[in-house]
C-alpha cells in the first residue's frame, strides 16, 4: 500500500475515520466535534477520494489497518502525523473547562453504565466487608 496517501490525511479526517471506525453516525461525529454533519460527510468524501476508496467504511478500516502497521514500527514512540488513541477511550462523563458539554455517543454512556455499576458493586461489597470486619474485632454480633 502507498503510504502517502494516508499521510496527505488532514488530522480532522483521521479523526473522522478513527470515529466512523466507532461506528458513529455523521451527526454524532459533528455533534462530538463541534461541526454539521454536512461538514463532516464533505471531509470524509475527501478523505474517501484520497485513499480512492468508495464507502466511508472501507476508508475507515483502512486507516486503521495503516495505524496499526505504523504502531507496529514505532510502538513507543509518537508520530507526529498519527495520534493514537491512549488505552482509556471513554471521554470523562463529567463537564470539564475543556469540554463543557456532554458529547458522549450511545455506545460510550453505555460503557460508563456498566463501568459506574461494577464500580459501585465493589465499593459496596467492600464496606461490607469493612463493617463486619470491625464488627467482629469489637465482638459485636451482627
Amino acid at each position: 500500500m502507498d503510504d502517502a496517501r494516508f499521510e496527505s490525511l488532514s488530522d480532522r479526517q483521521r479523526r473522522y475515520l478513527r470515529l466512523v471506525a466507532d461506528l458513529c453516525t455523521s451527526t454524532e461525529i459533528a455533534y462530538r466535534e463541534g461541526s454539521t454533519p454536512k461538514a463532516v460527510d464533505k471531509q470524509l468524501k475527501l478523505a474517501c477520494d484520497r485513499l480512492g476508496v468508495s464507502s466511508r467504511i472501507d476508508a475507515a478500516r483502512q486507516h486503521r489497518d495503516f495505524e496499526a502497521r505504523v504502531e507496529a514500527f514505532y510502538p513507543q514512540g509518537r508520530i507526529n502525523f498519527l495520534s493514537r488513541s491512549s488505552f482509556w477511550r471513554l471521554p470523562w462523563p463529567l463537564p470539564s473547562k475543556a469540554q463543557p458539554t456532554n458529547k458522549l455517543s450511545r455506545q460510550q454512556v453505555l460503557a460508563w453504565a456498566v463501568v459506574i455499576s461494577i464500580v459501585t458493586l465493589l465499593g459496596l461489597t467492600f464496606a461490607a466487608m469493612v463493617i463486619v470486619a470491625i464488627a467482629l474485632l469489637l465482638g459485636v454480633h451482627l
